[in-house]
């Protein structure tokens, strides 16, 4: 294949993933925030499933898909960033106005069934489109940026004039 044969077509998020460490560390910040926030959840809704009697595959399977979505979907709908993110220093963020309540809950629907949310994030970064998106953020226009904050140093320093005399001639 020649040279420009490359050229012609786009990349997925896997293929960008190769060269790119930025998109490789926000992916593993990703990751890492969104096992937290399952731990997180699974526990909570574990205590439920005590109280209640419920047996460890339907608190798995299915109470902690719904404690997930509730619980990601308040943290991101009022500041965009669930206990995970906050710790990652990540930010869910709408492309088309605020993430409101309504986007928050459909952005995160995909984590009421872990087995669908890992096929989300697998779809999205083997097809071609932004590779920082899951598949279905990108039919909801948002995404999971990483927030730096800028460090402003001002450095002072002392000039000091050399001051010479000079005599005039007569």
């Amino acid at each position: 294949m020649g040279l420009y044969a490359y050229a012609s077509y786009m990349q997925t998020g896997f293929d960008i993933m190769e060269y790119d460490k930025t998109l490789r560390r926000l992916w593993a910040k990703r990751v890492a925030a969104s096992f937290i926030d399952f731990v997180i959840t699974l526990i909570i809704a574990y205590g439920i499933g005590l109280i209640f009697n419920w047996g460890f595959e339907m608190i798995l399977f299915l109470w902690q898909g719904i404690v997930w979505f509730i619980y990601s979907s308040i943290f991101d709908s009022i500041n965009g960033k669930t206990p995970g993110k906050y710790i990652f220093k990540l930010r869910a963020v709408s492309f088309i106005g605020p993430l409101d309540v309504w986007k928050a809950l459909a952005r995160n629907a995909t984590k009421l069934n872990i087995i669908i949310y890992i096929a989300d994030i697998i779809a999205g970064l083997s097809t071609e489109g932004e590779p920082r998106q899951r598949y279905s953020e990108r039919i909801l226009d948002s995404l999971v940026i990483a927030e730096f904050k800028e460090e402003k140093t001002i450095r002072t320093f002392k000039i000091e004039e050399e001051k010479e005399e000079f005599e005039l001639p007569e």
